[in-house]
């Protein structure tokens, strides 16, 4: 049996843990995803992996930035945006299926990831404010 086999069977889909997340977009809007969080280790690894969509307003949000984040398994392409004293401090575009892994380029304590589009869609940018609800 393959190690992700192995993992994903200790794991839930949808992840137990939510949250909403308020981002206060470039013309004062609040623009709320609803977002799983991963709180094990497996559900960290597993993220995103083997989903086929994720809604419009939904998410994923990673509070703890221990390294990188890869997109294997991913089959969507996403906006990673990357969060510090909320405030959002950087926006990555990631490619589904990609083995390069992505950092935040300024230090970062939060991770949100949503559909790639989202940020132009809802007119999100950096230095726009963002909380937990």
């Amino acid at each position: 049996m393959k190690l992700l086999d192995l993992i994903l069977e200790n794991v839930t889909i949808p992840f137990k843990n939510k949250t909403e997340m308020v981002v206060i977009n470039n013309d004062g809007d609040k623009i709320t995803v609803n977002c799983e969080i991963p709180t094990t280790e497996e559900e960290k690894m597993t993220g995103l992996m083997h989903r086929k969509t994720l809604c419009d307003k939904c998410g994923m949000f990673y509070d703890n930035i221990d390294g990188g984040f890869w997109m294997k398994n991913v089959k969507f392409p996403l906006e990673m945006i990357f969060i510090n004293n909320d405030k959002i401090v950087d926006i990555k575009y990631a490619k589904s299926n990609d083995d390069t892994i992505i950092y935040p380029s300024t230090e970062s304590t939060g991770n949100l990831e949503v559909n790639s589009g989202f940020c132009e869609k809802y007119n999100v940018s950096v230095g726009n404010e963002i909380y937990k609800s």
